[in-house]
């Protein structure tokens, strides 16, 4: 048996507690499909990414206020039917609300209408696309959460499911522990951790820190 040690945990949010690849590529399919753009363009810039970063990607004529609310509106309304990546619900549910925060590329609105509609109940900290200046690849986002933890990112276990999540949590300092619901083993070879499921592990509460056992 593996373990490692942690005082916090920062999650991204699609497709690593909620269940969303579906309904992402289905929110960008249908923005494409309204600006005449095949979804094969699109979708490599989609995953682990704020929308206005994926827009600029695509081409710097969409990266504008008006095209980020398009993606949005349709957001909010495909999230309503998302669902929790399996055992990730009971998984957090026995970490202490204060000890757990989310890191995602997308915007807050967006992130609490699948987490709600998940299941789960939000944590005190949630750094979204509008709290950073930069998004996934950059560390920003787990180095936020972790200092809004009172936490240094080293000393937080980060669950990312995407190579730009990754690659954040990872230059952040955090131990990064990857999701195979997205992207394949070999585009997350770079996390301390690949696992099939959050079954595979065992959290044990040590008072002082956290046991994470696998």
């Amino acid at each position: 048996m593996s373990k490692v040690t942690s005082k916090g945990f920062i999650f991204d949010v699609d497709a690593t507690l909620v269940d969303t690849s579906l309904v992402i590529n289905n929110i960008w399919k249908r923005w494409s499909s309204q600006k005449d753009i095949n979804f094969s363009e699109v979708f490599p810039h989609v995953h682990g990414r704020k929308i206005i970063e994926t827009l600029t990607l695509l081409d710097p004529k969409y990266a504008n206020i008006k095209e980020e609310n398009t993606v949005k509106g349709i957001a909010v309304d495909a999230m309503k039917s998302a669902t929790e990546i399996q055992g990730a619900l009971n998984f957090v549910k026995s970490i202490p609300q204060q000890s757990w925060a989310i890191a995602t590329s997308g915007p807050r609105k967006v992130a609490q209408t699948s987490l709600l509609a998940s299941g789960f109940k939000l944590p005190e900290v949630m750094v979204c696309a509008e709290d950073v200046a930069y998004g996934k690849p950059h560390p920003e986002p787990f180095v936020l959460a972790a200092q809004k933890l009172g936490l240094e990112a080293q000393n937080c276990i980060a669950f990312e499911d995407s190579p730009a999540g990754v690659k954040s949590a990872k230059d952040a300092g955090c131990f990064t522990i990857a999701l195979l619901t997205s992207h394949k083993k070999s585009e997350l070879a770079s996390a301390d951790l690949i696992i099939d499921s959050f079954s595979m592990l065992t959290l044990r509460d040590k008072e002082s820190f956290y046991e994470l056992c696998w």
